[in-house]
């Protein structure tokens, strides 16, 4: 399974908008390399921040490897 998705790939999952996620990265630090998010980190990084997101996201990418 890839773990570099797209802000459009990772919003699309989670049920948000793209700015949602580019915003949360911003945030917490998560780099955007050429246009992609590493999704687990994403997702650990939301779940240690407590973000609203950190549910869906642990879910999705973390559960499921």
């Amino acid at each position: 399974m890839p773990v570099h998705h797209t802000p459009e790939q990772i919003a699309q999952t989670l049920g948000c908008d793209e700015r949602v996620v580019l915003n949360a990265a911003r945030e917490l630090d998560v780099p955007v390399f050429e246009g992609r998010i590493d999704s687990v980190l994403f997702a650990e990084a939301l779940e240690a921040d407590g973000h609203h997101l950190a549910p869906a996201a642990k879910a999705a990418f973390l559960d499921a490897s």
